[in-house]
């Protein structure tokens, strides 16, 4: 996958997306990170992206025109190209979201400041809106790194256990069940024994099962009724 962000801070890049596993893939080549500095499109000699909103108001709006030559400098091998606009007032970003923008070659994704985008670049240039929460933050470059990982970590090959992909959070409506590791048993700082549950040392593969399944399920009743009504 081929991934362009749009950002005056493109300093803030590879960021959390140059470690771990997905710095891996890539230095792998499992997909490309470029970014393009939307100040060199600028519209005076300090480069200047945005503008007074129409109809008054508080803040500043990055402008159609500097958008829309940041995106043109850009050459693109695919007609399906992805075009996200990362703002508080998008979809939702979910699983299947993530799951569906990997299956793309190539994707830009707009990062916003100040109080957003001229609304025409979303209507025009054809930008999706997507929003990884329901707070704001100072502008999309984190919010860009969530989504490039969620969508990066689903290529074939990054993760060394593909069948974790089967059984994590949100893979069927359900919040992943608890996991546990050494010690068996956890002495913590005030002397309190902490022990792993028996089944799970059991060495019996159905009963292991049929414990995480009810885990899983009694977890996300508790702490995500929403997903619990449309996993039922």
């Amino acid at each position: 996958m081929r991934v362009i962000i749009l950002t005056p801070y493109p300093e803030m890049f590879p960021g959390a997306l140059g470690h771990s596993i997905i710095g891996n893939a890539l230095d792998n080549k499992k997909f490309s990170l470029e970014t393009i500095n939307l100040h060199d499109f600028g519209i005076d000699k300090r480069g200047s992206i945005d503008d007074q909103p129409f109809g008054g108001g508080p803040g500043m709006v990055i402008r159609p025109d500097v958008v829309e030559n940041a995106l043109n400098s850009v050459l693109f091998n695919s007609k399906s190209i992805r075009k996200i606009f990362l703002t508080p007032s998008g979809q939702k970003l979910t699983q299947n979201i993530l799951q569906e923008l990997s299956q793309h070659t190539e994707m830009v994704i707009l990062c916003g400041r100040f109080e957003g985008v001229d609304q025409r670049v979303i209507e025009t240039l054809g930008f999706q809106e997507i929003s990884i929460g329901d707070y704001v933050l100072s502008g999309g470059e984190i919010a860009a790194q969530v989504l490039v990982e969620g969508c990066i970590r689903l290529i074939p090959g990054v993760l060394g256990q593909p069948q974790s992909l089967l059984e994590e959070t949100f893979s069927n409506n359900l919040l992943e069940y608890p996991h546990y590791t050494r010690p068996q048993v956890w002495e913590d700082n005030q002397g309190n024994k902490h022990e792993v549950p028996e089944v799970l040392t059991s060495g019996h593969h159905e009963k292991i099962e049929r414990w995480r399944k009810d885990k899983s399920i009694e977890k996300t009743k508790t702490l995500r009724p929403d997903l619990f009504k449309k996993g039922i």
